[in-house]
């Protein structure tokens, strides 16, 4: 069985102080952000799903990751899924590999009460500060689960190990 509280205790490091710290640092640099935050949202997925660091898997990784963001999330993958708006392939792959997302409105700044990505009138609309609040809370509710949940907790440890950097 994985140790909880080193396990707990990388992710919290990882996700929480370096890539959020850092995506935090960076207001005002909203493609930056984007980016950052799409790069955060994979290694979140990658870590509840223990395909961090595989192959083939990134389109996958990110929509798990994406989803644990939260049902509003969830709605915006599910409902634009292999269409012509869709997140993983528009907006990750879009800012990952181009430094411009595609089928969007824009990158935002300013913080409200809506979802980090939403659709608007047919594009997707980004901001930042949002996005890094749900991350956030959604590392905050990982970091709880993984103390509750031994399953969880065991593909954290894989997802972990694949990384050498992190061993």
């Amino acid at each position: 069985m994985a140790d909880s509280s080193k396990v707990t205790q990388q992710v919290k490091h990882v996700l929480k102080e370096f890539q959020i710290g850092d995506l935090e640092k960076c207001k005002g640099a909203n493609f930056l952000q984007a980016i950052g935050l799409m790069v955060a949202t994979e290694f979140l997925g990658g870590v509840i799903t223990g395909k961090l660091g595989l192959d083939g898997q990134s389109e996958c990784r990110f929509e798990e990751g994406f989803k644990y963001l939260g049902a509003k999330y969830e709605d915006i993958l599910t409902k634009n899924k292999h269409t012509v708006m869709d997140v993983y392939k528009n907006v990750r792959c879009g800012l990952v590999h181009q430094y411009l997302p595609t089928k969007t409105e824009g990158v935002f700044g300013g913080q409200n009460q809506q979802t980090g990505i939403m659709e608007v009138n047919g594009q997707f609309r980004i901001i930042p500060e949002n996005y890094i609040r749900d991350l956030d809370a959604a590392v905050d509710r990982l970091l709880k689960e993984l103390d509750t949940k031994p399953e969880l907790l065991r593909l954290a440890q894989k997802a972990l190990s694949q990384i050498p950097a992190l061993v």
